[in-house]
Parts: structure tokens; sequence; C-alpha cells
């Protein structure tokens, strides 16, 4: 009963600390330009977090390795990923402000295209936020529970959908 009570207090408060992020961001984007808030982001090498999250990768450790080394290699990579989800969740957070900019065009399909991306990051900031709470469990579990990579896939989306919004909003 204990253990799930402190669950439901850590997922709120994460919760809590996203959508104020998420305020601030809001607030910020309507003072910056689109181009001002893309560079903003911070570059990711999505390579290298799908190396860190890769399962074929991961049961190829666990062979080769005794068990102790493949526990302590794992919560290696799983620090190193959680670094690259803390990227992304910012990434998140920029590209929601992205989108509520362009959602305020005039022209009314950059206006749909921003409301898209924000529906998007959004939806990926909680993936960052499911995926943090997932490695933890598998820093802790290293042996039970594997880290997922279909992150990155939702980030490349979302980013795709931002790279092209600039374009349309200076043409």
């Amino acid at each position: 009963m204990i253990p799930s009570i402190l669950i439901v207090l850590v997922v709120l408060a994460f919760t809590i600390v996203f959508f104020l992020a998420a305020q601030v961001r809001l607030r910020y984007s309507r003072r910056n330009s689109l181009a001002a808030q893309a560079r903003e982001l911070t570059p990711v090498d999505i390579d290298a977090f799908e190396n860190l999250t890769d399962t074929e990768e991961e049961e190829f450790l666990r062979t080769s390795l005794s068990p102790s080394e493949f526990r302590g290699v794992q919560r290696s990579r799983i620090r190193a990923a959680k670094l690259y989800v803390a990227a992304l969740s910012q990434n998140a957070g920029i590209l929601v402000a992205i989108g509520q900019t362009a959602r305020l065009n005039p022209d009314t399909e950059i206006a749909a295209a921003g409301q898209e991306l924000m529906q998007k990051a959004i939806q990926l900031r909680l993936w960052c936020l499911v995926s943090y709470m997932r490695m933890e469990a598998a820093f802790f579990f290293p042996v039970l529970v594997s880290p997922t990579n279909r992150l990155a896939n939702q980030y490349m989306l979302v980013s795709y959908m931002a790279a092209s919004l600039p374009g349309r909003a200076a043409a």
C-alpha cells in the first residue's frame, strides 16, 4: 500500500513539474520568433541513444558478460540514456513553445501545423517522462527491465514537423 502511494506521489510531482515547465515555455514562446526558439534546441545523437536502448545490443551484452559485469555495464548505459532522455524532454518543451508560436500565426496552414506540432510535442514530453521512469526501474533491476528506444522514433517525427515550420513561416 505504501509503495503504491509513493509511486502515485512521484508521478504527481513529475506531472506538476512538467506542466509548470510547459507554462513557462508558453509564456516565453510569445516573446520569441520561431527561428530564435529553434536555435535553443540541444543537438541529440539519436543513433547513440538508439544504441544505448537497443534490445539486441542488450541481449548481446547479457550473453557475453557475466551477470555482475552485465549489471554494471547496463547501469552505465542506462545512466547515459537518461541524459539523452533529459535532453529530449528539454527539446520537447522548446518544440511545444515553437508550436504555440506557430499556432498564433495568421496563416491558417501554419497555425494548423503549429497546433499539431504542439500536441505531438506534449505527447513526446509525456513519453519522455514514462521513458525516464522506466529507465529508473531498469537501473535498479537491470536484469528484469529493459529501457525502450521507441522514444527516438517519436522525437524524430516531432523534430521533422518542427523543421518544416520555419520554411512555411518565411514563405
